[in-house]
């Protein structure tokens, strides 16, 4: 029955496996089709390679400004959701306040319900009314939300840590600020970097808002916002090849990021959620 079980596992991690693989090869095939091959369908693989697909990409999308603004809007963004996110998790951790459990229902429930279309417009309005779309240094300031699971995460990483520490720093006069950024934040190191990389991953690949915020100021553009506009970049016919090939390029940071440091990503997260 054990050896059953230990089959079907790998069975079920192995079509996990595929089923996350297979589009990515589909992506990374057909970027080397010419757009008449994919219009017209074939095999997964190209009947002529065309290398050709990603100078054209190179030549028509403005890369380094493209590339720079995804990294600010990433960095920027994901860095306030880790500094919001530890100081809620080590408040709901260490303190005790009317109405606390309510409170801390309500931002874990935002996990599991999406708020992006019904905010959209709000956000919209409040940043061009702000003056936050003319740079790409304030866009960020609008793609903070979905605190829910950096809560969770750091609430119960902190709880982990037991309160020995601060009450010694209680004794030692430290005040409550003290406590946290000198004490317990250099000990969430595992669950900051896991957490803002998940994050940086999840803005890289964010489209509908940094394609919202720049309408009016197309300096502004992400690099999966210009991706996504190499498909009307065609003499008649939407430029598939182009589209794919921009995809391939765009996904090479992330994915690169995610190979080197897949084993701290899932240490951090056991750490945050088991020991909570």
């Amino acid at each position: 029955m054990k050896q059953l079980l230990q089959g079907l596992k790998y069975i079920f991690l192995l079509a996990a496996a595929f089923l996350t693989l297979v589009p990515v090869l589909y992506v990374f095939f057909y970027s080397f089709k010419s757009n008449q091959e994919l219009i017209t369908g074939g095999s997964l693989f190209p009947k002529v390679w065309t290398w050709s697909n990603y100078s054209e990409v190179w030549q028509k999308l403005d890369f380094s400004l493209y590339f720079y603004n995804s990294v600010i809007f990433a960095v920027v963004s994901s860095g306030m959701s880790v500094v919001m996110g530890a100081m809620a998790g080590y408040v709901f951790a260490r303190t005790q306040f009317p109405g606390k459990r309510l409170l801390s229902m309500l931002i874990i429930g935002v996990m599991f319900v999406s708020l992006g279309p019904m905010t959209l417009y709000p956000k919209f309005k409040l940043a061009v009314d702000w003056g936050l779309t003319d740079s790409i240094y304030t866009i960020p300031l609008v793609a903070l939300y979905g605190l829910g699971a950096s809560v969770f995460l750091y609430e119960g990483f902190v709880k982990s840590l037991g309160q020995d520490m601060d009450e010694a720093g209680i004794m030692d006069g430290a005040g409550y600020f003290t406590r946290f950024f000198r004490l317990t934040l250099p000990l969430m190191a595992p669950i900051t970097a896991t957490f803002f990389l998940l994050e940086f991953i999840a803005e890289w690949n964010n489209y509908i808002l940094p394609l919202v915020m720049s309408i009016g100021n197309p300096d502004t553009k992400t690099l999966t916002v210009g991706v996504v506009e190499l498909r009307n970049t065609g003499t008649g016919a939407a430029a598939w090849n182009l589209l794919l090939a921009g995809s391939m390029i765009s996904v090479i940071p992330v994915l690169t990021v995610f190979l080197v440091l897949n084993r701290q990503i899932v240490g951090g997260l056991a750490q945050g959620a088991v020991k909570g």
